[in-house]
């Protein structure tokens, strides 16, 4: 009876079920997973690199650019001193001319752009000995001064109490008759200075580029140069160093066949020739027929015929014909 009530007991006593872990080993895995790669990212990411520091380097300031032209014709010894105004290089290529020019008359020149000078300075030019201004003086477009010579243009038009009667000028006008208002630039320029009483030592002078412009300016330069030996009492010293010098020189024992015949239109042109392009064609065209005649065992008739249906069909086009 006992035994039965410690089956029953036995029986009839709740079972207790084991309790599942929070964390299953899977989810222990993933998580071990994740918290190892977000350790390696943050070890492995690269650190910024510091920024170095640059020692600021101490650049002098630039040098205020000379504006006194003065200044500088007393520094190089030079009393004559040449302005130009140049759209296209004319007129600064005849100011260069006349400056080389004053070395020939026991004078020293400089040729200068007015746009990068004071031209108000121009009043103090007699306080160099035998000074001169010559002015080569483009027009540009109709009537206008070229760009270079716009603020001195500018400043001509502007001034009416300046004294100049201590300067010494002469103009050379460079302009086109076909225009309207021909060397409107250079005659307002002798006039102004003029009027504001600087000394003419020579008459101005007019340059056409519709005829020939380097013939007049020639032509004024002849008679210039003259004048002003006769206005300062100086004679020419004869020392022609920047005048480029020629010799005719006759050669009677080359071989013409290496004689280059062509124009002279670059250096050492005749060590290395070029071929003559108004005689390529002519020849071009005798090869061909040279070479019918020798392969195609043809008389020099037939080889110009058939150079002749090869052009006629399209097969062979001369360009130049001379």
């Amino acid at each position: 009876m006992a035994d039965m009530d410690a089956d029953t007991a036995a029986h009839t006593e709740p079972s207790v079920e084991e309790e599942e872990p929070f964390f299953s080993n899977l989810d222990l895995l993933l998580f071990s997973l994740i918290v190892g790669l977000v350790v390696y990212w943050y070890m492995s990411r690269k650190k910024p690199e510091p920024i170095p520091e640059f020692k600021k380097l101490d650049t002098p300031a630039p040098a205020a650019r000379d504006t006194s032209f003065i200044e500088k014709m007393k520094k190089t010894g030079k009393n004559i001193i040449v302005f130009y105004g140049s759209q296209t290089g004319t007129g600064e290529e005849f100011a260069n001319r006349l400056s080389k020019d004053a070395q020939r008359y026991g004078m020293k020149g400089m040729a200068a752009d007015p746009e990068e000078y004071e031209m108000a300075e121009l009043a103090r030019l007699s306080q160099i000995e035998n000074s001169l201004a010559i002015f080569c003086m483009a027009t540009y477009g109709e009537g206008d001064p070229t760009d270079n010579a716009q603020d001195f243009y500018d400043w001509l038009q502007e001034i009416d109490d300046e004294d100049l009667s201590g300067l010494n000028y002469t103009v050379f006008a460079l302009g086109n008759k076909t225009y309207e208002h021909y060397n409107a630039m250079g005659k307002y320029v002798d006039k102004r200075l003029e009027e504001l009483g600087a000394k003419r030592i020579f008459d101005l002078g007019l340059g056409d580029d519709d005829g020939n412009l380097e013939e007049d300016f020639v032509s004024w330069r002849e008679q210039f140069w003259p004048s002003v030996c006769e206005h300062f009492g100086v004679e020419a010293s004869g020392d022609d160093s920047s005048i480029r010098q020629y010799e005719l020189k006759e050669h009677t024992d080359l071989n013409m066949n290496k004689v280059y015949s062509g124009e002279m239109g670059r250096l050492k042109s005749f060590e290395v020739q070029k071929p003559d392009a108004k005689n390529m064609a002519k020849d071009v065209q005798t090869a061909l027929q040279d070479i019918a005649e020798e392969l195609g065992s043809m008389t020099r008739t037939q080889a110009t015929d058939y150079v002749k249906k090869l052009m006629t069909k399209g097969r062979y086009s001369q360009d130049v014909w001379t």
